[in-house]
């Protein structure tokens, strides 16, 4: 590969890789300056948690975008269900832990966008 084309995949990737940031970045300052976000939110959100009954912006302001390659990350109507994952697209072997596409915690939301559940990694 020569050395423009690998300089541009890597601009691409930091573009990207950015407008996602700034999207979660304004997502988390409004439901912040929502003053309808009850404290127990606002101090999950603070603290990287989340709770049954959250909106997705709300799990967003928390957790970030989910993963946008994984397989589990989808949307019917009976509700969303989205992945998210340590590393994100690939699959990596730490110790005794696979992390990766299928291996992370999924979110499953209500047809109303709450969240009603979620699953824990493999272990």
């Amino acid at each position: 590969m020569n050395k423009t084309l690998l300089m541009t995949l890597i601009a691409a990737i930091l573009l990207l890789n950015g407008c996602g940031m700034a999207r979660e970045h304004r997502i988390r300052q409004a439901v912040l300056a929502d003053p309808s976000t009850p404290e127990a939110i606002r101090t999950a959100i603070d603290n990287k948690e989340i709770i049954i009954g959250m909106t997705q912006d709300q799990v967003i302001a928390a957790w970030g975008l989910p993963c946008k390659w994984c397989t589990g990350t989808r949307k019917s109507t009976g509700g969303d269900t989205w992945e998210y994952n340590l590393f994100g697209a690939d699959s990596i072997i730490t110790g005794a832990d696979l992390i990766g596409p299928g291996t992370g915690t999924y979110l499953f939301f209500d047809s109303n966008g709450l969240l009603k559940h979620r699953s824990s990694p493999p272990r």
